[in-house]
């Protein structure tokens, strides 16, 4: 077991849509893994038809936050909503359909006591994902997108990462949180644009229990590939 600081409350934010076959089991296993320490877990639902947000509620947990959203649905906006309604001094984002593996969160928050940010990466040495097409693919994007930001972070798209409530606070979330997961890559570059200490963990990608996930992986490399370029250019235009 870790030794974790006394004064850490962690908020664990989690946006969830179409996943009541994997909520409760990662909501468990995320609360065992943060035993004895301070934590709450947020589900964000974007009003998922499958009723997730009704079985969230329905277990009473006294250390989940439900959240519910009705309106202007979007992965990066369920997010920012976690982040304005949670209560702790460290947050870990996280998805709902672990491929974020819960066995990781305790070593991030840890390592928390010297760094920033602690963001997992499936391309440093260690890292890895269960499909190797996927895997190059991913792996040659993330080059393509610290070729044209001109940064280092190694994994600009996976969403799993930890980090101080005050280190975050400071960034301007209208500038981040829209789209879907290419939120990630505007979140990574801003954060190495002020200067934060980042550590970059390796992680194995983990494999959803049960159903299917949400979207085209073509589609998903196409619009993150308008959105690094167009982060690029409005930041070299800001510059002249």
């Amino acid at each position: 077991m870790l030794q974790m600081r006394s004064d850490l409350f962690v908020s664990v934010i989690v946006p969830a849509f179409n996943e009541k076959d994997n909520i409760l089991v990662l909501i468990d296993k995320i609360h065992q893994e943060l035993s004895g320490m301070k934590h709450q877990i947020i589900v964000i639902d974007d009003n998922s038809p499958d009723g997730t947000y009704r079985i969230v509620c329905e277990k009473k947990y006294s250390f989940v936050k439900p959240i519910l959203r009705t309106s202007d649905p979007g992965l990066a906006k369920s997010i920012r909503a976690g982040l304005e309604k949670a209560d702790g001094n460290v947050f870990v984002i996280m998805d709902s359909d672990f491929n974020h593996q819960p066995h990781y969160i305790p070593r991030m928050i840890k390592n928390l006591e010297f760094y920033d940010c602690v963001v997992a990466s499936r391309f440093v040495y260690g890292g890895l994902m269960d499909s190797r097409w996927r895997h190059i693919s991913s792996w040659i994007f993330n080059i393509f997108v610290r070729l044209v930001t001109g940064k280092f972070i190694t994994d600009s798209l996976y969403g799993f990462f930890a980090i101080h409530r005050s280190v975050i606070e400071k960034l301007d979330y209208d500038k981040i949180f829209w789209g879907y997961g290419d939120y990630c890559i505007r979140l990574m570059y801003y954060l190495q644009e002020t200067g934060s200490e980042i550590l970059q963990m390796p992680v194995v990608n983990g494999r959803r229990l049960k159903g299917q996930g949400n979207g085209s992986f073509l589609k998903v490399f196409v619009q993150y590939t308008k959105e690094t370029i167009k982060l690029f250019l409005k930041e070299r235009l800001k510059l002249k």
